[in-house]
């Protein structure tokens, strides 16, 4: 897939819908993950899969995580409301997976956020809004300029 194309063009006609396309947060790019392959596959002990889904499905309605993230955000006025909203759900999804320990903006550094929730999150949704900018020149190409807050 060429993110420079019309991605959404070989799915069907539902999806050629922009104002459906703006309401996903972000785009995965498969290229970018690995294939399985048969070394990848566990043996012996492992983590239960069940569990790991069921601590996840817990961190879903914990609401601390999203307040670490709305403190360490810093959204510019007059931004898109849709853009803001799926970078820092994007976000904390990614501080939840990486940083469970992070409760509070004193439990995480500031570079490693930026590093590894803020600017995946922003990417995914840059190529959504590229996408929608393929579909309908009427959304621009433009993500709002979320930046991490100076904590003193």
């Amino acid at each position: 897939m060429n993110e420079n194309t019309n991605m959404f063009r070989e799915l069907p006609a539902i999806f050629h819908e922009s104002a459906l396309i703006d309401r996903f947060h972000g785009f995965i790019k498969g290229w970018h993950v690995p294939r399985m392959r048969e070394n990848m596959k566990a043996e012996g002990w492992g983590l239960n899969v069940e569990y790991f889904s069921e601590i996840l499905h817990a961190l879903r309605s914990e609401i601390r995580y999203r307040a670490v993230v709305d403190d360490l955000l810093e959204v510019p006025k007059g931004a898109d409301a849709r853009d803001t909203e799926a970078i820092k759900r994007l976000a904390t999804g990614f501080l939840k997976l990486l940083f469970p320990h992070a409760l509070s903006i004193n439990d995480i550094k500031i570079d490693e956020f930026m590093a590894y929730c803020l600017n995946p999150a922003r990417l995914m949704r840059a190529t959504i809004r590229k996408q929608l900018h393929l579909m309908d020149s009427e959304y621009s190409e433009a993500v709002p300029e979320i930046r991490c807050a100076s904590i003193t």
